[in-house]
């Protein structure tokens, strides 16, 4: 085709329509990346409240709870206060530890924008059948 005269209507109607398709297409994923970025912003917000929750309830039960039973277990067993208190302490740091491992597999199993993911691989994937036609 020479520079100077125009693209045929064939050849402006295939262009459009190529435009509009690619349009189509990139909204078509903006919506997707929308919808799990509301699902990944809801579920991580779910998450942390429940953490929070959690995480205050033991601090608030413990500090009730924990020099009342140190002194039942010192008065009963015959022990010094702090004898009690120490060993207490070392079963608290090593729940905290196993918590805080259970928290690291939970977020290690987190998957966000999943479906997105699987849309782009599956369209690398028709890209790569069709440059091979």
């Amino acid at each position: 085709m020479n520079s100077g005269t125009p693209p045929a209507p064939e050849e402006r109607a295939s262009a459009s329509g190529l435009l509009r398709a690619v349009a189509l297409y990139v909204e078509a994923r903006g919506r997707l990346l929308q919808i799990e970025g509301q699902e990944a912003g809801t579920r991580l917000s779910n998450l942390t409240g429940m953490f929070m929750l959690a995480l205050t309830s033991f601090i608030i039960g413990w500090m009730l709870a924990v020099p009342a039973l140190v002194w039942i277990i010192a008065e009963s067993n015959g022990w010094h206060w702090t004898r009690v208190a120490l060993v207490g302490a070392g079963i608290h740091l090593f729940l905290g530890l196993l918590f805080l491992a259970g928290l690291k597999s939970r977020l290690r199993g987190l998957r966000l924008f999943e479906e997105t993911f699987n849309q782009f691989r599956r369209d690398r994937e028709w890209l790569a059948s069709n440059r091979n036609n």
